[in-house]
C-alpha cells in the first residue's frame, strides 16, 4: 500500500508542474478570436504534455486508511471511516438524514 502513496505523491508535483502550461494551452487552444494557426500550435503543444501530469490521473485515497473507494471530496476520508469518525463523536455538525 505504500507504494500507492508514493505514486500519488508522484503525480501531483508532476500536476503541479506542468498546471500553468496546461492552462495557458487551453486557453490559447480555445480562444477563437485568435488566427487559427496558433491554436493549432497550441492544440499539438498540449498533445505532447504528458498524461499522468493531468489531474485525472491522481486517484483521491483516503488519509487514514489509505483506502481509494468512495472517498468522500469534502473531508478526504473514506465513507467507512467517516461514518465511524461521526458515530464517535470526532466530527461536529454531521447529522443523519433518514
Amino acid at each position: 500500500m505504500k507504494y500507492l502513496i508514493i505514486k500519488n505523491k508522484k503525480l501531483y508535483k508532476l500536476f503541479f508542474k506542468f498546471e500553468l502550461k496546461r492552462l495557458q494551452y487551453k486557453s490559447l487552444a480555445y480562444n477563437l478570436n485568435i488566427p487559427s494557426y496558433i491554436r493549432q500550435h497550441s492544440f499539438s503543444c498540449l498533445t505532447k504534455l504528458s498524461n499522468s501530469s493531468s489531474y485525472v490521473m491522481i486517484k483521491q485515497r483516503c488519509f487514514i486508511s489509505n483506502n481509494g473507494r468512495s472517498v468522500s471530496n469534502h473531508f478526504k476520508l473514506a465513507r467507512i471511516k467517516l461514518r465511524l469518525l461521526i458515530s464517535n463523536n470526532y466530527i461536529n455538525g454531521v447529522k443523519k438524514l433518514s
